[in-house]
């Protein structure tokens, strides 16, 4: 209602509306919120506040539509050309955003450019790794959550594993974050070169993150079956190849000890009722 009555005025509508939407459509209305923004952008000093405010914004939404290229339109003719032009804009409007190198990486990866794309990671957490939590220009959860997917994909384990930590201290019943944990000390393990002792110590530490995962995944309802379908499969080959774990002989002896061993007790409970019949009988 607010694009019909007043379709050039603000950009807020059209960035709301480009969440919304997908595809084309979602594109068309970055493209308007794009325009607003420039438009607005240049009423201020470039120094303001204001100025600043407005640049970010506008480098987002110029990172939205490039995510757009590299995921629901990957298959348009033009696809690549727009990916880098969206980005060599967003760079221009706030060369601070980093964002904007964290899916110039993305775009890397796709071109099978690995080493960039490595260099474009780099770039985007030099941005933010030393700032305070709080800090506005400090990443939210989600996309660090796809900056530990991308870095998995270039098999930056000990990086991956940094910003885990963080986000664990945050919050520790993500399932997200206990599966990537998990995926990573996994991999960790399937490294060419490493020891066995080493192999074995990432991989138990692989299995309690992954078995956590299962757990918060049941309590939590998740929704994301791919995940516990790829942990399950991680597990399957984890237990294969790992002693089992101590808690898990506890419980069998605990039922062993339920039972009586080799069935010891029971049996003495019946002979003894046995006994007490006969008894009854003379």
């Amino acid at each position: 209602r607010s694009v019909e009555l007043e379709p050039a005025k603000g950009h807020e509508k059209y960035l709301c509306l480009g969440q919304l939407s997908v595809g084309i459509d979602a594109l068309q209305y970055y493209e308007r919120a794009v325009e607003r923004l420039s438009a607005e952008r240049v009423a201020y000093a470039a120094e303001s506040d204001e100025a600043k405010i407005l640049a970010r914004q506008l480098s987002s939404a110029l990172v939205s539509m490039t995510e757009i290229y590299l995921t629901d339109c990957c298959f348009e003719a033009d696809a690549e050309q727009k990916c880098e032009q969206y980005l060599e804009q967003a760079v221009q409007a706030d060369a601070t955003n980093a964002e904007v190198y964290q899916t110039l990486a993305s775009v890397r990866l796709s071109q099978q450019r690995p080493e960039d794309a490595k260099q474009a990671l780099e770039k985007s957490v030099s941005l933010w790794i030393d700032l305070d939590p709080r800090d506005p220009a400090y990443p939210q959860s989600d996309a660090r959550i796809a900056l530990v997917k991308l870095m998995l994909e270039m098999e930056l384990y000990d990086r991956a594993l940094t910003i885990l930590d963080g986000l664990q201290r945050e919050d520790d019943q993500s399932v997200d974050m206990w599966y990537l944990f998990g995926w990573t000390y996994y991999c960790q393990g399937e490294q060419e070169g490493v020891t066995q002792e080493r192999r074995l110590e990432v991989w138990e530490e692989a299995r309690e993150c992954l078995l956590q995962t299962e757990k918060l995944y049941q309590q939590q309802e998740h929704d994301d079956e791919g995940i516990l379908e790829h942990a399950q499969e991680l597990l399957a080959t984890l237990n294969a190849a790992l002693p089992p774990r101590s808690g898990d002989d506890e419980e069998e002896e605990e039922e062993e000890g339920a039972g009586g061993k080799d069935g010891e007790e029971d049996w003495e409970d019946i002979a003894s009722s046995g006994d007490e019949e006969d008894a009854m009988e003379m």
